[in-house]
């Protein structure tokens, strides 16, 4: 009579399964395969980095040289002093021209209206028997020819003159009386300070 009962039956026994060389081959062959692939991917990977890393390198470099030059061109920009010079002599001929254009302007605006001032004071004391021929404005200066038939007449005719507002204060500079070639008794005064400048316009 059995007393003992073997519940662990050979078919539940760990079964060695030893590898066979085929497989072992083949699993070399793909951990290879595999390495393999992963060293290419990473070394094209390095190389395309270190090309990126070379082409940041060169255009630093390319910055940096285009940075001193930059640098040295304007450490040696100077001021052309005979450049310099022109420009302050044409500065100074033009403020030159302009200052002579506005005094020009200005004398021509007031022989103009003196010149007016001066017709309606001789108009305003008309003298009988003595007439003018000639008037000569030029600046502060006025020029006066005429005729008469009595010499006693031209410093009576002055003396009025005196009293209008044009030749109030002035002196009569020069006065000539004399006989032309036709024995007319001719005369000419001027009046005002030759050492004016002459802006001015004749008028017959």
């Amino acid at each position: 009579m059995k007393n003992r009962i073997n519940l662990y039956h050979p078919e539940f026994h760990p079964k060695l399964r030893l590898l066979s060389l085929n497989i072992v081959i083949a699993t070399w062959v793909f951990t290879a395969i595999l390495c393999g692939l992963l060293y290419f991917y990473f070394a094209s990977e390095q190389q395309n980095l270190q090309a990126e890393l070379g082409i940041l390198e060169r255009d630093k470099q390319k910055q940096q040289i285009l940075a001193t030059e930059l640098q040295i061109a304007v450490d040696s920009l100077k001021i052309d002093p005979v450049l310099l010079q022109k420009v302050e002599d044409n500065q100074q001929l033009v403020n030159l021209k302009k200052r002579v254009l506005d005094e020009l302007s200005g004398r021509e605006q007031l022989t103009t209206q003196g010149y007016s001032n001066l017709m309606i004071d001789l108009a305003g004391h008309n003298q009988t028997g003595l007439w003018l021929t000639h008037i000569n404005l030029n600046g502060a200066k006025v020029e006066v020819q005429g005729a008469t038939t009595d010499s006693a007449l031209v410093p009576k005719w002055l003396s009025s003159l005196g009293q209008t507002d044009y030749f109030n204060g002035q002196e009569f500079a020069d006065t000539r009386l004399y006989l032309d070639s036709d024995k007319q008794l001719k005369f000419i005064i001027s009046s005002g300070n030759e050492s004016n400048q002459e802006v001015g316009a004749n008028n017959d």
